[in-house]
């Protein structure tokens, strides 16, 4: 099973000893054969401390920790665009869509945001480990560690725009999912099939099962969308980025406001013919989950 958590159960697990000291969620994964989902946003979060002066080796035995423990690194932050990337060539070959794949074996290789996009020179660097990486980042950029608070506004306006659709009848969920792949597509630099754009994008969107994080996360904006009184913060962009993941991963944690949306946006995909129920994979917390897949 592969298990991601928030930044908050892992904050809780390396720096409490909650719901239970490392070692012992360490004996949990061997003993199921598990994996830790490690993120862009779960270490980030977890190393935010270095931005604001942090030193690097209060860190250290944190990351050092997680790196002991059975784990994969999950490239959350690209997910959207190696699915629509993934989906060009099924539309145009006329294929069954495939998932990609969406982990890989470093931490610094989850930062990469597009298909093809070329590795780092640190890549000639062999058995370079997780505080290693993380060092060398925080030396170079710390900025990397800093809460994506420049993000917020954007994120603000976009959604105050499309809630003012939506009260006009303008956001029409297939016109909304179609101008979403636009907006991806030019974010991830997919190119999109000439002259066929919006043939492209309804073909998408007519099958729940295509671009699966990129779906989930959509629907799941939707809910927060048609909630007027919910005003974003910074964290909801970390808890978009893990909704888009859940379907690579068997379990995840969520706070509570992003498990309503996401069951929200779950129960109405499973109504569009989803052949996942994304709902049994979301969990309020390290010990919850834990209690609803024990131990063998």
């Amino acid at each position: 099973m592969r298990i991601l958590l928030d930044s908050r159960d892992l904050i809780n697990l390396l720096e409490h000893d909650g719901p239970m000291a490392p070692a012992e969620y360490d004996s949990y994964l061997c003993a199921g054969d598990h994996l830790n989902v490690l993120s862009l946003t779960n270490i980030r979060e977890l190393a935010a401390p270095l931005a604001t002066g942090e030193e690097f080796m209060n860190i250290r035995p944190r990351l050092q920790s997680l790196e002991r423990m059975p784990h994969t690194y999950l490239m959350e932050v690209a997910i959207i665009g190696l699915e629509i990337h993934s989906a060009v060539r099924a539309f145009e070959e006329k294929t069954a869509y495939q998932s990609p794949s969406v982990y890989t074996t470093r931490w610094d290789h989850v930062l990469l945001l597009a298909p093809g996009q070329r590795r780092s020179v640190a890549d000639n660097l062999i058995n370079f480990r997780l505080d290693e990486i993380v060092h060398l980042i925080n030396r170079v950029n710390p900025d990397v560690f800093a809460p994506p608070e420049h993000y917020l506004p954007q994120l603000q306006q976009q959604l105050a725009q499309d809630r003012a659709s939506l009260r006009a009848g303008q956001a029409a969920a297939r016109t909304h999912f179609v101008g979403a792949i636009r907006r991806h597509a030019n974010s991830y630099q997919v190119h999109l099939p000439h002259g066929r754009e919006e043939e492209f994008a309804e073909w998408v969107y007519q099958n729940p099962n295509c671009c699966l994080g990129l779906r989930l996360q959509h629907e799941t904006y939707r809910a927060l969308m048609a909630n007027y009184g919910d005003v974003p913060e910074t964290g909801d962009f970390s808890d978009l980025a893990h909704v888009c993941a859940l379907p690579y991963v068997d379990a995840a944690t969520f706070d509570r406001r992003m498990r309503h949306y996401c069951d929200a946006a779950s129960r109405k995909l499973l109504m569009l013919a989803c052949v996942n129920d994304y709902r049994d994979r979301i969990h309020q917390d390290l010990g919850t989950l834990m209690q609803m897949n024990p131990p063998p």
